[in-house]
Parts: C-alpha cells; sequence; structure tokens
C-alpha cells in the first residue's frame, strides 16, 4: 500500500509538472484578485504573476488538510487515553471483587468440617434385581 501512495505522488507531482510547463506562457501573466461584494466598494489585492496566486491556494490548501488531520489525530489519542484510562479503572476494581471473593470461597475440608448434617454409612451390598429377569 505504501509503494502505491508513492507511486500516485509521483504521478501526481509529474502531471502539475507537465501543466506548469506546458501552460508558463499564461501562468507568467499577471493577475489582480478583486472582492466586490454589493453592500461595500470593490477591494483589489496586489498584481500577483498566475502561477503565484496558484502556488499559494495550492500551499494553503495543504496546510488546512494538515490542520484538520492533526486536529482529528489529537481528538482521538485523547479519546484513547481515556479509555485505557477507565480500562486501567476496571481492571483494578475486577483485581479486588476477585480478592474479595477468594477470601469468601472456602475450601471443600471447611465445607465438610462446618456442614449441618452428618456423615453417613455408605451401603457395600446392594444387590440390583436382572432386567432380563422381567
Amino acid at each position: 500500500m505504501r509503494y502505491i501512495k508513492v507511486l500516485l505522488l509521483i504521478l501526481i507531482f509529474f502531471v502539475s509538472m507537465l501543466f506548469l510547463f506546458q501552460n508558463q506562457e499564461i501562468l507568467a501573466k499577471d493577475m489582480t484578485l478583486t472582492l466586490n461584494l454589493f453592500f461595500l466598494p470593490p477591494m483589489q489585492a496586489v498584481t500577483l504573476p498566475t502561477y503565484f496566486i496558484l502556488l499559494a491556494g495550492f500551499l494553503l490548501g495543504a496546510l488546512f488538510a494538515m490542520a484538520f488531520l492533526l486536529w482529528d489525530k489529537f481528538s482521538l489519542s485523547a479519546k484513547l487515553m481515556k479509555a485505557q484510562w477507565k480500562v486501567r479503572n476496571l481492571e483494578k476494581e475486577l483485581a479486588q471483587y476477585t480478592a474479595k471473593a477468594s477470601l469468601a470461597v472456602a475450601t471443600p475440608a471447611e465445607v465438610r468440617a462446618n456442614a449441618p448434617y452428618k456423615k453417613t454409612e455408605t451401603v457395600k451390598d446392594v444387590t440390583v434385581p436382572d432386567p432380563d429377569k422381567y
């Protein structure tokens, strides 16, 4: 997957360089950006070459994309840390309950010693009738 990403980036870079070289004359022309809102007087920016405006737009878009990706990463790491903290607390609570339960469980010898009934003797000689006789 990493190689496919690198190949796609190289392809995009190649196509963009091809675009810039083939349109050098048009991109070298100066351009003035104008903002014309109906309720305000029109505003104009400094005259800049078209390729500079194109590259500045690309750079701003890349910076915004990186900012959104970093924001997402930080929020996910905060959620992960909160979930890990909750898991640790639940594991501590489970260990406490397990320790209490192991102290409360009696061994079989303790159960026999504290039993309310007495041990009876077992019957040794019991004859079972043959089922084929009937």
